[in-house]
């Protein structure tokens, strides 16, 4: 079960507004032979809680930012739900048409609706809290593939991951460190990861510690996803330092 409050996506209103529910699975993966899926949603809260279900195609633009659009590819129904305190109810999703050779992403979000007798001052349809569920369509074959180049800009390292496979897959973390001149490491660090769709790439922006990158000879970096760990290194240029 996953926290919504604590795997938020994104909000509209203030925390103290929204309800408290949860969404399971917090991932739906469809093929050739799971061709739908149930995505349950429960209310812990003390009160009723409403919610509006759509679907959207997830793409990532050049930089690697996430871009939603309107799709019909899905089935999934029902489109609103009322759910009563400590209660759950089911949405059930599936694809009209299989993924051919790319395997093709979207987000389930379920929205919750701000209840007007908590908050009267708003009117019409309004969001308080959604949580978009990743759903993938994978295709017949999947070929798992990336590559990890390093480069500079503005003064610091950069390491930019691209997905070169069929199917997405999803950076834990991009660990990078300073090696000296006689081969000791003079600094570890990492950032946070995200998904990688196909086709795409998304670039992590590195800080070495201040007074650091001036003396460390090589950079090693490693990208590591849940399948999939892509390394390169690369000796420091003048670039890489503020």
């Amino acid at each position: 079960m996953s926290r919504l409050l604590a795997c938020l996506c994104a909000a509209f209103a203030s925390l103290a507004s929204a309800g408290d529910f949860g969404v399971s699975p917090i991932r739906v993966d469809l093929d050739r032979g799971t061709k739908s899926a149930l995505v349950t949603v429960t209310n812990d809260d003390h009160k009723p809680l409403a919610f509006q279900v759509r679907v959207m195609e997830w793409t990532q633009d050049a930089a690697g930012a996430d871009q939603y659009a309107d799709s019909t590819d899905l089935v999934y129904f029902p489109r609103q739900l009322r759910i009563p305190p400590k209660e759950s109810r089911v949405v059930r999703l599936g694809y009209k048409t299989p993924a051919s050779h790319v395997e093709k992403a979207y987000r389930l979000f379920i929205e919750e609706l701000a209840d007007p007798e908590r908050d009267p001052a708003r009117t019409g349809v309004a969001i308080t809290l959604r949580f978009g569920v990743p759903v993938f369509v994978r295709p017949a074959s999947v070929h798992l593939a990336g590559e990890l180049i390093l480069t500079a800009a503005g003064g610091a390292p950069v390491a930019l991951v691209r997905n070169s496979g069929t199917v997405h897959f999803r950076i834990a973390a991009v660990r990078y460190a300073g090696i000296g001149h006689g081969g000791e490491t003079l600094f570890e660090q990492s950032v946070d990861g995200w998904y990688v769709l196909a086709g795409s790439q998304r670039s992590y922006r590195l800080a070495p510690p201040a007074g650091m990158c001036a003396k460390a000879a090589l950079l090693r970096v490693e990208a590591v996803a849940e399948k999939l760990v892509l390394r390169a290194e690369r000796p420091f240029v003048p670039q890489d330092c503020p």
